[in-house]
């Protein structure tokens, strides 16, 4: 543990759990001569929507050494401004914290979860000094048990107890969450790396099988960036909750948030369920931020200030090239078969096909526009905009293949990300819109500027399904079974007749949450919200819908009965060819395939 002379100190206290509160209290030793300005972040950074954390601070007092109150003036959202006094300053605030997400804070009767950004204020001027936190132990008995899991520094000794924490500055402070409660703590270590799965809310899940595989997967990233590994310890930090998905990289953690019905059990033994190889591919792609992004970061969120939005275009490199790796990862680990990892190729390549949005918003306008509408998104985005997440993804399935056929597979889109991690990460320095193009070109000697303006700056399809069958595999177009069918199966009982919106079940007739433009339903005039009751006179459910639509003929014309805004409504619906946008991959030529997926 590091020796320093901290000028500032934090304690944090839990409160109430039944109120959902955390008490701050933070000592300034030496405060501005003119009085000293504190801050609260809007965002968190890899969460890119201003989110307005000083939302959740209920009251904030100030006092001098002689405990004597000080005039404190709010000077906007997530600032104020302390009169000046002679050092020490001591400020007191509460926070409400019932955001049960991996951005927020959340506290309840058994755990007080939080991220530095929710919490700690800024001391302006004085965000590089070294920092002490005291995290207090609750004094309530029935929290006597309750542990601490943190990445924050402290003594080896110490780890898991309340008590003097410390951090290198404010940036470091706010990168570690911290977890109070009622855990297990499962250790296992990956090429001389310290990891601990932690996992609050509770579960019946078989830990050791959980444990053996992060092992993989850690080792394989590991190994994958060569070199010193840029954490010691590592910390999986999980919320599980009956029904919950999300993942946010810190430095040396992550906080996620998983539903714990799809945690492997005992009685699993060796099955992969879906849900299992979707936590695995979260911890994966979580993990693999500890490089690329965390550390190999865009210029424009390097060293950024978390009072505003902050705009890039390269958020498709991060965001997409670390959603083909998590899952590809996990084959390289051995812990899925080919055919498992084409089956999620396919339902990416199913989701993006299905998204009209991608005719119109390129994946860097995606990019720029997260903060107002990637992390906004309504009803209607699905025929708007385009995820760089999976677009990116895609975009890098494409360049990976690109590069492999232009250089006789000599190259990979492994030598950029390993490029990427040695030019920029690993020396402190952050990349620019164009390190991608500079680094195929330069270090890599190949030209690939034509397919990267097209993926890029365009809404021009992209040469996925050619360059898949270059690398021996087949592309097979169906129509979907069913509403829920998310692509990567051939289907055996698909619609004849489109539909074109996604629903859920009402007591009586379908809810439309979803319509697709230039679709059946949107030609028909359903809307979101509608209540679909009948077509054609027959009564709809969940259950029959598609069994109804498939009764009738092409160009045949029916009459749809809704309820809109409680009012009953007939539409005109044209029976149209239901779409073929549902995709499954499968191995036409084995030695070809694993030309890209065995290679190393």
């Amino acid at each position: 543990m590091q020796t320093i002379a901290p000028l500032l100190h934090y304690q944090v206290k839990l409160t109430s759990t039944t109120g959902h509160l955390l008490t701050v209290s933070l000592t300034i030793e030496d405060p501005a001569t003119e009085g000293q300005a504190l801050s609260l972040p809007a965002w968190i950074p890899g969460s890119y929507m201003v989110r307005d954390f000083a939302k959740n601070i209920i009251w904030l007092k100030a006092s001098n050494k002689h405990n004597k109150e000080l005039k404190v003036i709010k000077l906007d959202k997530q600032r104020w401004q302390v009169a000046p006094c002679e050092g020490p300053l001591s400020i007191e605030y509460q926070i409400y914290a019932f955001d049960l997400s991996v951005r927020g804070a959340y506290v309840n009767d058994e755990m007080a979860f939080f991220n530095g950004t929710n919490v700690f204020l800024a001391v302006e001027g004085q965000t590089q000094q070294p920092i002490s936190v005291t995290l207090e132990k609750p004094n309530d008995k029935v929290l006597s048990h309750w542990k601490v899991a943190t990445t924050l520094d402290n003594e080896p000794n110490s780890r898991h107890k309340f008590g003097e924490y410390t951090a290198i500055d404010y940036d470091n402070l706010i990168d570690h969450p911290v977890l109070f409660g009622e855990f297990d703590i499962i250790p296992f270590k990956a090429s001389g790396v310290e990891f601990e799965l932690v996992l609050a809310g509770g579960h019946q899940a078989d830990t050791d099988r959980i444990a053996s595989d992060l092992t993989k997967i850690c080792d394989h990233h590991l190994k994958f960036f060569n070199g010193p590994s840029p954490v010691s310890r590592y910390l999986f930090i999980t919320l599980l909750t009956d029904n919950a998905f999300g993942g946010l990289e810190h430095i040396s953690s992550t906080a996620l948030m998983y539903s714990r019905k799809d945690l492997p059990s005992l009685s699993d033994k060796n099955s992969m369920t879906e849900g299992y190889q979707v936590f695995l591919s979260l911890c994966s792609h979580e993990f693999f931020h500890t490089w690329h992004v965390k550390r190999t970061k865009p210029i424009e969120l390097f060293d950024a200030l978390l009072d505003s939005e902050k705009y890039t275009e390269q958020l498709w490199i991060y965001e997409g090239f670390t959603s083909y790796y998590d899952d590809l990862s996990l084959l390289k680990a051995g812990l899925i078969t080919q055919e498992a990892y084409l089956k999620v190729v396919a339902q990416n390549l199913t989701r993006l096909l299905r998204n009209k949005g991608r005719l119109k918003q390129s994946i860097t306008e995606s990019s720029f526009d997260a903060w107002t509408k990637f992390y906004k998104q309504d009803e209607g985005s699905i025929n708007h905009i385009v995820s760089y997440y999976n677009k990116g993804a895609v975009v890098a399935l494409c360049l990976d293949l690109i590069i492999r056929k232009q250089s006789s597979n000599i190259y990979s889109l492994d030598h950029v990300l390993k490029e990427l991690w040695t030019q920029y990460g690993q020396v402190n320095q952050p990349t620019e819109p164009n390190c991608v193009h500079q680094i195929i070109e330069k270090s890599l000697g190949l030209d690939v500027s034509a397919f990267l303006n097209l993926a890029l700056y365009s809404t021009e399809e992209l040469p996925t399904l050619e360059l898949l069958n270059q690398f021996g595999v087949n592309v097979e177009k169906f129509s979907r079974n069913s509403l829920q069918d998310k692509g990567g199966m051939p289907s055996d009982a698909p619609f004849i007749i489109e539909f074109g919106a996604m629903a859920k079940q009402r007591d009586i007739g379908i809810e439309l949450t979803q319509v697709t433009e230039h679709t059946a339903a949107y030609d028909s005039g359903l809307q979101v919200g509608d209540v679909l009751i009948a077509v054609d006179k027959w009564q709809i459910s969940m259950g029959n819908l598609k069994s109804q639509l498939n009764n009738l003929v092409l160009g045949q014309k029916v009459t749809l009965s809704i309820l809109r805004d409680k009012k009953l409504k007939q539409l005109d619906f044209v029976a149209q060819a239901a779409a073929m946008d549902t995709l499954a991959l499968s191995i036409a030529e084995q030695a070809l395939c694993d030309t890209w997926l065995l290679s190393r």
